[in-house]
């Protein structure tokens, strides 16, 4: 119980010290320094920063890119009223002692007596904290640089600490929980330690007021974006002299940069070329907005000035416009490049070299040039005696074969991809006319090669599409007429690249007035044109009557049948014995129990005297006389096609004088019935294929259930 109150007691000394110590500073804070202004910042947790009147006076314009301008100049110049205050007994020092086994211990100083205070100690053999360290809250400035110090332990207790030194230590690692307590932590230096790893937002965190940040001359290979485009306001991260190359967005963070703003020097570390900034989430309009809100100072850098930086050029430029330390970044690769100032060089000059895996052909060099969005091939002066069979799978090729032995221009799937090729002075008969015909090609140069023949194609280059031929002769014919109106066309954006004539009748004429020697009758041509498509007519017609005439049979009589119907025009039904004669498999079980259960009945009780041989046939007579005698003597035929029917003689006896009597007979009509649903490839008799091809059966399977009406209504 005892313990308990002393606990109690103890508590309420500890809060007491605190709530005066808190009083204490507000009352110190609120007195005014000449030339000063308490500078409160919504990002900014502490309430003692003090900044330069001038900032508010003098700072309107000019740095708004880099946030609101007033912000902008306090995180620079800004610092604590202890700082600038010429108050007495504002700020002390304290002093640590080694004490044997005790460790260090504070044993001195003029802590009691100012309101706050500070701590040097650079011995070099302090390898932890002092754990004395949290009776004395009141510290605002610790340097503990040029010792032994391993870990940064939890120092939430110093909750006004501003400045933390601990350059010059053994720290290998900082995680993102270490300083997040420290929320008016101001100025941390762990320069030259042996850092090799920083957790991701380790500095990104708010509430805070962390705004000058050094970890120069660590161990450092690669840096996570979220710990150096912070989401406020700030100073300077200074990373000069580590051996960064690499950078990582590890929790795939996605970044606002539209209120932080900071500059960040990454001088003389191993950074070498672009990052792939899709992979890293950062889109166009962040790096637009990274350019000029957070500046980045990347002096002393092997910077490989090739075609990966070319795209973000322009836009770095304009940035650096406004930052003097951008202006000085050179190159450190290729030799031809180093040493140059980034922006005072030419944008076609950064490229990337393609090598032979890469597809480059084999003795040529290739080269990436973003500036002009295509991809050089040089194989000119080569020896080679026909086109590559591979190239880069880039769009934009540009390829010179110029000045090699190449006999024949064929096409290759990569022309596809080519948008220009020069071919000149090699020894080129002949020129493949699918060439002609690639969309993506608008230039290829074939002067200086053995054409002698020019195939009508090439006019699909036209407008800003040209070919170029040079001085050529070649033999034309009056066909070639199209070649004056080309040459015009061409002529009228790239004079002098074609020089042709022709090869007319013994004479050799200009090309571009070849067509006034051509004289052609045109009525003898229109009455060749004529006669070609009356043959054409009469052949086209031939074949459809010998492929498809019952089709044709069938069409023509169902014309007339709904035409002329009305005027009687036909014979008028002669008496017959049945109405209806029915012809089918008679050996399949399936139709046969289906006509006599269902298709008889039904069409009886509609009336309709209907013929089915086995039941109406003479026992013992002769089947094929019965068959014609009552085909001839039925005004109507009922056809069930199935896989079987035509399979025995006296079936295909049967429906051949069906069609006999259906053909000479305007007034008999067929119902077919398509029981296994055959399609048309599958049925042999010429005259059935023609009732499937054009839809006039009737399938068994009629989801509808109006299929005995469909076949009264046809009958």
């Amino acid at each position: 119980m005892g313990f308990i109150i002393i606990m109690i007691k103890l508590f309420f000394i500890n809060f007491g010290v605190h709530i005066c110590l808190a009083l204490n500073i507000s009352d110190t804070n609120r007195q005014p320094i000449p030339g000063y202004f308490r500078w409160h910042e919504d990002t900014v947790a502490s309430d003692y920063l003090m900044c330069p009147n001038s900032c508010e006076q003098h700072i309107t314009k000019g740095r708004t890119f880099a946030g609101n301008s007033v912000t902008t100049c306090c995180v620079e110049y800004s610092r604590p009223y202890w700082i600038i205050s010429k108050s007495e007994n504002l700020i002390g020092s304290i002093r640590l002692e080694p004490r044997g086994e005790q460790g260090f211990v504070i044993v001195s100083g003029v802590a009691n007596d100012t309101l706050l205070n500070k701590i040097l100690y650079q011995q070099g053999n302090l390898n932890v904290f002092p754990s004395s360290l949290c009776e004395f809250r009141n510290i605002v400035d610790i340097n503990f640089s040029q010792n032994q110090i391993e870990n940064i332990p939890d120092i939430a207790c110093l909750h006004i600490l501003d400045t933390l030194n601990l350059s010059f230590n053994r720290i290998e690692r900082l995680t993102n929980t270490t300083f997040r307590v420290l929320e008016y932590l101001r100025v941390l230096d762990l320069s030259d330690n042996k850092i090799q790893y920083i957790e991701p937002n380790t500095f990104n965190y708010r509430p805070g007021s962390l705004m000058k940040i050094l970890l120069c001359r660590n161990f450092l290979k690669s840096i996570d974006l979220t710990n150096l485009f912070l989401d406020y306001s700030f100073d300077f991260i200074q990373l000069s002299s580590n051996h960064i190359s690499e950078f990582t967005n590890e929790l795939d963070f996605k970044f606002n940069l539209s209120k932080g703003g900071g500059n960040i020097y990454l001088v003389s570390n191993q950074i070498s070329e672009s990052p792939n900034f899709s992979k890293l989430g950062l889109t166009l309009p962040i790096l637009y907005s990274m350019a000029f809100r957070y500046p980045i100072n990347i002096i002393d850098n092997p910077i490989d000035c090739n075609c990966k930086v070319e795209p973000f050029l322009e836009q770095f430029k304009l940035a650096s416009k406004n930052f003097v330390e951008m202006q000085n970044h050179t190159c450190g690769h290729p030799p031809f490049l180093r040493g140059r100032h980034i922006f005072n060089i030419s944008a076609d000059l950064f490229i990337c070299n393609i090598s032979m895996k890469d597809k480059c052909p084999f003795n040529c060099s290739c080269f990436e040039q973003p500036s002009r969005s295509r991809l050089v091939v040089n194989c000119t002066m080569r020896g080679k005696y026909r086109l590559p069979s591979e190239f880069p799978w880039h769009n934009g090729l540009y390829i010179d074969l110029s000045h090699n032995l190449i006999t024949v221009f064929v096409y290759r799937t990569f022309l596809d991809r080519t948008s220009s090729i020069d071919l000149s002075y090699n020894r080129i008969k002949r020129v493949d006319p699918l060439i002609y015909g690639i969309p993506n090609i608008n230039n290829i140069n074939l002067r200086h090669n053995s054409i002698s023949q020019i195939h009508k194609n090439v006019q699909l280059f036209k407008n800003e599409r040209t070919v170029q031929f040079g001085h050529i002769t070649i033999t034309c014919s009056c066909e070639m007429k199209w070649i004056q109106v080309w040459l015009e066309n061409q002529n009228k954006r790239r004079r002098g690249y074609n020089f042709i004539t022709c090869l007319f009748q013994d004479e050799v004429i200009d090309a571009i007035s070849f067509s006034q020697f051509c004289t052609v009758e045109k009525t003898q041509s229109t009455v060749q044109y004529a006669l070609l498509i009356l043959l054409l007519f009469v052949l086209i017609s031939l074949v459809l009557y010998l492929t498809m005439k019952y089709e044709i049979f069938l069409l023509l009589r169902n014309f007339r049948m709904q035409n002329f119907s009305r005027f009687n025009s036909f014979d008028s039904p002669q008496p017959t014995r049945f109405d209806v004669y029915s012809s089918f498999n008679t050996e399949n079980y399936n139709i046969m129990k289906w006509v006599n259960t269902v298709v008889v009945p039904n069409l009886e009780r509609n009336g309709f005297k209907v013929c089915l041989p086995p039941r109406d046939f003479t026992l013992g007579g002769v089947q094929v006389e019965q068959i014609l005698t009552e085909i001839a003597n039925s005004n109507s035929y009922l056809v069930i096609l199935s896989k079987d029917y035509l399979k025995s003689q006296f079936q295909k006896i049967e429906w051949n004088q069906i069609w006999a009597q259906y053909k000479s007979n305007k007034c008999r009509r067929i119902a077919v019935v398509n029981y296994d649903i055959l399609d048309s490839s599958h049925i042999k008799d010429r005259r059935l294929k023609a009732f499937v091809r054009l839809g006039h059966t009737f399938d068994f399977c009629n989801f509808d259930n109006k299929l005995m009406d469909n076949i009264k209504t046809r009958l």
